[in-house]
């Protein structure tokens, strides 16, 4: 069946339907150009329903920047800017039905202005109506970088810097796209003339979609963290000092081995790892709160977070940050590696081959670790750069992004090592870099799943 609203007078159909989503409805899409009222995301926040919002953001605000940071600011929300090219008025209810219509989300729009539209139930939609809607949400994904957290600072100065006087404000808006545009121009991928992530993205569809994930996973650490940073009290056993960052990622490692698996050890941990998205994909928020208080209550650290925290984290730190200047000794490059867990379990599952060694020759884990290390240092990309050129490029080429650094140092052949993989990078520049990112391997991955994100986990 297909509801025509035509919103005349008092008669305010889209209203209602923003105001009055079925409990059934799970999940929204929505491409709407212009958003100045925050009714959708308000309700979708309310009601733990996942929204993935694309709409116009520019420098005139077609979408409020208070709306849009309350989007970013939420676990259950993903913002995807448009630059320009974007006029789409579309809401889809998953499991219920479809809004096609004149209607942005704005107060004007849902209460004054004559509009009109249509309402098509999800059970009326044929196969191919479903694959042609999919296929519009597919080409805004593929086409988008969701903004993040770290977009807030730089969304706020952008607000503060709009409610200048008047007088004041006719003197900057001949440079306020200017301005814009050299704050958020790294969010388009679409606008000719602003910079994207990388060149090569438009051309190579496997870069896009690293970027993205990255970067979406990187924002739902940032979440974790900022619940950490306004909620939680630190155990004791955690030095006051410690990165906010470092004790994210060990909050992480001690819920996903300590509370959960430890806890259901009779199960397979993929298993575990499912069964705990499906039961806080709803609410990631309420799953955040329930792991900060059981971090709280812990007495002692109950796998070495606190060396991992206390210790690892500052000679880590020491230490890469000398590889800005100069090159690291061996003996630097194996204490690095020792307290990076995913280059131990890498070193681990090398074959003896790789060393040269007997294929029944034993080693220590950390014997282990040392072959791999002396190998690793004698070896070099495709251009000639040998490990501490990589990560001097990967830890302070800060004139690009982190998120191409790492994906540069894990495919790009001038960057990559052999058995130089996502994880140990990812840890790497999370160990050296706490001030402007976190550690990721696939441990992270797994706990920020068990805690309800839509994270895709990965093998090395």
């Amino acid at each position: 069946m297909i509801e025509l609203y035509f919103d005349i007078k008092t008669k305010r159909n889209f209203a209602s339907l923003l105001r009055y989503i079925p409990k059934s409805v799970t999940k929204i899409s929505a491409a709407v150009a212009y958003t100045q009222d925050p009714k959708l995301v308000d309700v979708c926040i309310k009601n733990n329903i996942a929204l993935e919002w694309w709409g116009l953001f520019d420098h005139e605000i077609s979408s409020k920047m208070e709306i849009v940071r309350k989007a970013i600011a939420s676990s259950v929300i993903k913002f995807y800017p448009f630059a320009e090219y974007f006029h789409p008025k579309v809401i889809l209810f998953h499991g219920y039905g479809i809004y096609i219509g004149s209607h942005n989300i704005t107060n004007r729009a849902m209460y004054d202005n004559v509009e009109a539209g249509v309402f098509i139930y999800e059970k009326d939609l044929s196969d191919d109506q479903k694959d042609k809607i999919n296929n519009f949400f597919n080409y805004l994904r593929d086409n988008s970088i969701q903004a993040t957290v770290e977009d807030l600072d730089k969304i706020d100065e952008y607000i503060n810097m709009t409610k200048t006087e008047k007088e004041e404000k006719e003197k900057i808006d001949a440079s306020l796209q200017d301005f814009f545009e050299e704050q958020f121009s790294h969010l388009f991928i679409l606008k000719p003339g602003v910079k994207d992530f990388k060149k090569e993205a438009k051309k190579d569809k496997r870069t896009l979609l690293f970027l993205q994930e990255w970067r979406e996973t990187q924002n739902n650490i940032a979440l974790v963290k900022r619940r950490m940073q306004e909620e939680c009290k630190q155990p004791n056993w955690v030095d006051p000092k410690a990165e906010i960052s470092i004790i994210t990622d060990q909050l992480l490692h001690a819920y996903y081995y300590t509370y959960l698996i430890k806890k259901h050890d009779e199960h397979k941990s993929i298993d575990i790892v499912n069964n705990e998205y499906h039961k806080n994909k709803r609410n990631p928020e309420g799953a955040i709160r329930n792991a900060i208080r059981w971090w709280e209550s812990l007495d002692s650290a109950p796998n070495s977070e606190d060396v991992h925290i206390n210790e690892w984290s500052i000679s880590n730190r020491n230490i890469l940050s000398q590889i800005k200047e100069r090159d690291l000794s061996e003996d630097e490059m194996f204490k690095i590696m020792k307290q990076n867990h995913a280059a131990r379990n890498h070193a681990r599952q090398i074959k003896n081959s790789q060393f040269n060694l007997p294929e029944d020759y034993k080693t220590t884990i950390e014997e282990r670790i040392e072959l791999y290390v002396q190998w690793l240092m004698k070896q070099k990309t495709k251009d000639n750069l040998m490990i501490n050129d990589v990560l001097r490029y990967l830890l302070f080429h800060d004139n690009q992004r982190i998120e191409e650094r790492v994906y540069e140092s894990v495919y790009n052949p001038r960057y990559h090592l052999e058995h130089l993989g996502r994880s140990i990078v990812g840890e790497l520049i999370g160990w050296g870099r706490p001030d402007v990112t976190f550690l990721r391997n696939n441990r992270v991955n797994k706990a920020l799943k068990c805690l309800g994100f839509d994270v895709r986990l990965f093998s090395e």
